[in-house]
């Protein structure tokens, strides 16, 4: 090797040393596995309460809390009260440290109205709590958080769900996409990711265009579970691309398994 060669080697081995030792002090210590991460209870009996499940799969002990949230809904979408506590919702334990390479169950119990005329819903957050370093210790905690979602309804109640709009708009991308507002004129929450779907877009002229049924695993891939609280409304897109932008569009939703 050269002179040249040894300047230049030299200098580009101290960056690559460099970036070595600072994907080291930010590479996560430990992480957590959370199941599942929705969860359905009803307001009486056995399965007024679930079993959440937070696994450390590294060999650090991690310190964690769960807290929980309300979620109404804004403007269409899904948003969680962050100042407000779910006092209907009993969490245990709430606060604990989980051995390397072990799982800790956590109950989640709904303590409020037994007889519900609408649902309720929660956000539950798993959250990482950061450990006190030596003095001597240069490093970077990644904290990891989980959002569980927790929905309750009355045993006896019922969905309703239909679609009170189909319009379609343009994506990021420039490609046209459906945005359907589901409505739910029933007693409890629905998922719209639980029906099938089928898609019907005319053109200009009235002639159609596309077509295209989607059985749940497909819609529940492409737009999510859509969960639509009771007597509420939710705007929703579905990643699904149409021929065009201009038209009109249709969407039915069935039951799985119906003709």
């Amino acid at each position: 090797m050269n002179k040249m060669s040894l300047r230049f080697a030299r200098p580009w081995s101290a960056c690559v040393i460099a970036a070595l030792l600072l994907l080291a002090l930010i590479v996560p210590a430990v992480a957590i596995n959370v199941q599942p991460v929705i969860v359905d209870l009803q307001s009486t009996g056995r399965s007024a309460s679930a079993i959440i499940s937070l696994q450390n799969t590294f060999p650090e002990t991690v310190p964690v809390e769960l807290t929980a949230h309300p979620i109404r809904i804004v403007n269409g979408e899904l948003q969680e009260i962050e100042d407000e506590e779910a006092e209907d919702l009993l969490i245990f334990p709430a606060q604990t440290t989980i051995p390397g390479g072990q799982t800790q169950a956590f109950r989640v119990q709904w303590v409020g109205e037994p007889d519900l005329t609408e649902s309720k819903h929660f956000y539950v957050t798993a959250a990482q709590l950061p450990v006190a370093l030596s003095e001597n210790q240069n490093a970077i905690q990644v904290l990891h958080r989980f959002k569980i979602l927790v929905s309750v309804g009355a045993a006896s109640a019922t969905s309703e769900l239909h679609v009170s709009e189909a319009r379609i708009d343009v994506d990021a991308n420039g490609k046209p996409r459906p945005v359907l507002t589901i409505r739910n004129d029933g007693t409890t929450y629905g998922y719209v990711g639980q029906r099938r779907m089928t898609i019907v877009q005319r053109g200009v002229g009235g002639e159609e265009i596309f077509r295209q049924t989607f059985e749940p695993d497909e819609i529940s891939q492409r737009m999510g579970m859509g969960l639509v609280p009771s007597g509420q409304s939710r705007i929703l897109p579905v990643n699904v691309e149409l021929p065009q932008a201009a038209g009109t569009l249709s969407i039915e939703l069935a039951l799985a398994g119906n003709n």
